[in-house]
């Protein structure tokens, strides 16, 4: 869906990503820990992808298996991953989220207009289109 929008509306949309690990669900907050680490080492929608594909074994075994598929320096992704400044960049993020509504994945903001849920093309497209002929 991304994707669709970056082609249909290319510089005039800016996407930004942010971390909402999911309370309750253990792994959440590791596996955003290390994508925002995979991210620092340029692949992060790469590991976002494969993440998503295998929500039902997210784990270290996991998250060593796509560091090792994406040949990322695994020395480097451990010790960020590791780092309290990366946990804390990542519980930044959900604060914010928090303050602001969102109380589940995925949760966009088109112009503060808040969109829940995975939603076709379609969806996104008349949002944005409202939102573009306000300007």
């Amino acid at each position: 869906m991304l994707e669709q929008i970056q082609k249909e509306y290319g510089n005039k949309v800016r996407h930004i990503y942010k971390d909402f690990p999911l309370s309750g669900q253990m792994q959440s907050e590791p596996a955003a820990i290390s994508a925002r680490c995979a991210a620092k080492l340029g692949k992060f929608w790469e590991y976002h992808s494969e993440l998503y594909n295998n929500q039902g074994s997210l784990g270290p075994a996991l998250f060593n298996q796509i560091v090792d598929k994406l040949k990322l320096p695994k020395d480097e992704w451990k010790k960020c991953t590791q780092d309290s400044q990366t946990r804390e960049a990542v519980r930044k993020d959900q604060s914010e989220g928090m303050s602001l509504g969102v109380t589940g994945t995925p949760t966009f903001f088109i112009n503060g207009k808040k969109v829940v849920g995975a939603l076709p093309f379609e969806k996104f497209k008349q949002v944005i289109d409202e939102e573009l002929k306000k300007k």
